[in-house]
């Protein structure tokens, strides 16, 4: 049965070694009544780094939910190091609403870190994630998915940047988790919970998968499958604990591709319409290379949507029916002559 209370006397760092616990915690985010954040908190008997896993910081982004709930039901704390925090609605506001952004205030929680103690919900959500669990934690790993407007690849996003300490222990926690795909971010946004975790000196991994408000299976192993090569990766699980990894093969080299990854910055559709895809998710496009068609109900091409510049398709519209000005699609940068393991950077 979950323990409420008080968000503010919740310390992450306070280990019951060998135990699973459940919290409730109650947090005043300027509405009615208290917000209940659900925390799900995994101890293992020996010292070591704290994980911290969060889930539906996007409210219609489902993959990572179903990880945490599986982590925490078959997680053996008596073959665990350190501490797992599993926080499965990291945004219970929207998650309760099943959208991307909060109902009560419209606001996008990933454009919002770290947060304001004072300001919307969204805003003290944000505040309180950042100030009592980014900060607490030794590593963040934050799961996405393309949820309702979005059709993405799965990959992993990390920090690219060998000439730090955060940048070469991301690097190397995206490269063990097993993805297909690592989407290596040079420079970050603010707002979000990675630029929070780079802020605070925390090394980061994010996921990515293809979303439709729907669970994928195979896309569902791979993280599952993913987080315990992470924690296997971090020394909190010995390799014969995590060895099978959801009867997963083991993890081939990534191909790696380059860009902010902020799905504001996409290309946008040029008309209202109904979006016929011409180019397959994940496939490398180049200049002048048509992406699709925008038609009428009436038949008529309306546009014809091509690639500016070469790059590898990561995104594409989640729902075919578009308006001018949405989000449409987005190329991740290639870099010609580089292995999937490439030293340069």
């Amino acid at each position: 049965m979950a323990v409420r209370m008080e968000i503010n006397r919740y310390d992450m760092k306070s280990r019951v070694p060998g135990t699973k616990r459940s919290f409730e915690l109650l947090a005043d985010v300027g509405l009615d009544e208290p917000l209940t954040m659900p925390v799900l908190q995994v101890d293992g008997v020996r010292d070591g780094n704290t994980l911290l896993v969060l889930a539906s910081v996007h409210g219609d982004e489902y993959e990572g939910v179903e990880t945490a709930l599986r982590l925490f039901r078959d997680l053996p704390p008596e073959k665990l190091a350190g501490t797992v925090v599993l926080v499965p609605a990291a945004n219970p506001l929207a998650y309760r609403g099943g959208a991307r952004v909060t109902p009560e205030d419209g606001l996008n929680m990933a454009r919002t870190f770290p947060g304001n103690p004072e300001g919307t919900p969204t805003e003290r959500i944000a505040y309180e994630l950042h100030h009592r669990f980014i900060a607490r934690s030794d590593f963040l790993l934050d799961l996405h998915s393309g949820g309702t407007h979005y059709a993405v690849s799965a990959l992993v996003g990390y920090y690219h940047d060998d000439g730090s300490d955060v940048g070469r222990r991301s690097r190397a926690a995206a490269e063990s988790f097993g993805a297909p795909l690592l989407w290596a971010h040079e420079s970050v946004a603010p707002g979000r919970t990675v630029s929070s975790a780079l802020a605070l000196g925390v090394p980061w991994l994010y996921t990515e998968a293809y979303g439709g408000r729907r669970v994928r299976r195979d896309e569902a192993e791979l993280f599952y499958a993913g987080a315990l090569r992470l924690m296997r990766h971090l020394g909190m699980l010995e390799a014969d604990d995590a060895g099978k990894e959801a009867g997963l093969p083991p993890a081939a080299a990534p191909l790696r591709v380059y860009g902010d990854g902020n799905f504001d910055g996409s290309e946008t559709a040029g008309a209202d319409g109904f979006f016929l895809p011409s180019a397959a998710l994940g496939t490398i496009v180049r200049p002048g290379d048509a992406i699709g068609d925008i038609c009428g109900l009436d038949g008529d091409v309306r546009e014809t949507v091509r690639a500016s510049r070469e790059g590898l398709l990561v995104m594409i519209a989640g729902t075919p029916t578009v308006r001018r000005g949405e989000p449409l699609f987005m190329l991740a940068e290639t870099r010609s002559g580089m292995t999937p393991r490439e030293t340069a950077h």
